[in-house]
């Protein structure tokens, strides 16, 4: 029988008699104290990520930044309009790229770009096989060597420590994109390694001042892999936050695991105040999906085996990473994109260049404007 804790003492966090949906972006810093954040809707992330630089003061950094937009939604139409399958890719790349570069600025990791490496080289192991074998190398930026993944990461993170000189194979690589992640689990006879993270609910307990998380999974999506709660805690990178708790709670007839934040925060004011904090703890860990109707995001945690735990990367850095190769394929080699195509996993590659591009521009547009960009709801 599997083994579990009995849940903390608290009850869930509400504000205004409503439960708090997770989201990257909870809570937003008002003058005195943080606030709930809203989602809003948008049929084109462009302008919000416009309507997010128009708020930098320095004039140079913002025609800076408006400037790669613009390039980067050029670069992103012509995508949409190619007929030709192979140039697809380096044409999503030269968007991110520049969005990339765009972000960096906004968040003011850097003042200016002039001269700038990609930061990324693909190659091969020695007598390895290419895509089987191949990986990337990133470079730190230094001094005047600058490296546009390094600072994107940066960016992304928050964490200069995280944009660190590292090699990822392509192999650890691919699994961790989410959407079409089952055509590549089919591909290689695998269990799949998303599981969707059906609810993460915040409790409180008003007389200890403690605030802490919830995640709640269905336990069949755990079962039909034979994946045992633990190995999910440590795969998924969170066995150093949650642990299982008792639950006898079922949705739709099926029962929901709970893991429950292990160490709680201490708030002194109101519990509101600890959200992004929290948030903070597993951002990076959960990767979601942007969809076109209610609930609008489903949040996913990936299962890292044992040797790839130290090649993975946050959902949007491991979309930019993988595009990057793609696109340096279909640069200097496009006959051999169309051979890619025709692997067996050739399927999820093909779903990488047709979906991935509009989910990335919604969550980096989410990035922006510091609140859930969602699309809208086709009525």
């Amino acid at each position: 029988m599997p083994t579990y804790r009995q849940a903390r003492r608290g009850k869930i966090l509400k504000v205004k008699k409503r439960p708090i949906n997770y989201s990257r972006h909870t809570v937003v810093k008002r003058d005195r104290r943080f606030g709930l954040q809203t989602r809003v809707f948008a049929t084109n992330p462009w302008s919000i990520i416009r309507g997010s630089i128009a708020t930098i003061q320095d004039g140079s950094i913002k025609n800076q930044a408006n400037s790669f937009v613009a390039q980067a939604e050029d670069f992103y139409r012509a995508y949409q309009s190619a007929h030709e399958t192979s140039s697809k890719p380096l044409l999503v790349y030269y968007s991110l790229l520049n969005l990339a570069k765009a972000f960096v600025l906004f968040k003011g990791v850097r003042t200016e770009y002039d001269k700038a490496h990609h930061g990324l080289q693909e190659t091969i192991h020695p007598d390895g096989v290419e895509f089987e074998n191949s990986f990337l190398k990133s470079y730190k930026s230094r001094g005047n060597q600058v490296n546009i993944f390094s600072d994107f990461v940066h960016a992304f993170t928050g964490s200069p420590e995280a944009a660190r000189e590292k090699v990822y194979d392509l192999k650890n690589l691919h699994p961790q994109i989410l959407q079409g992640h089952r055509l590549w689990a089919d591909a290689y006879e695998a269990k799949e390694r998303f599981i969707e993270i059906e609810r993460i609910d915040f409790f409180h307990d008003n007389e200890t001042k403690k605030i802490w998380m919830v995640l709640n999974i269905y336990a069949d999506d755990l079962s039909r892999f034979g994946i045992s709660r633990t190995q999910f805690l440590k795969e998924g990178c969170l066995r150093d936050l949650f642990h299982h708790i008792k639950s006898e709670e079922n949705l739709n007839s099926r029962l929901l695991l709970k893991f429950e934040q292990t160490l709680p925060l201490t708030y002194t004011g109101r519990p509101s105040d600890k959200l992004e904090e929290l948030t903070n703890l597993i951002k990076n860990r959960v990767w979601s999906s942007v969809l076109r109707m209610p609930p609008y995001r489903k949040n996913y945690a990936y299962l890292s085996p044992e040797g790839e735990k130290n090649q993975r990367l946050p959902q949007v850095m491991s979309i930019y990473a993988f595009i990057y190769y793609l696109g340096s394929v279909t640069r200097y080699r496009p006959y051999f994109f169309e051979d890619l195509l025709e692997r067996p996993d050739g399927a999820h590659i093909e779903e990488t260049i047709t979906n991935i591009p509009q989910q990335f521009l919604f969550l980096i547009a989410s990035e922006f404007a510091g609140r859930e960009v969602a699309h809208a709801p086709i009525v």
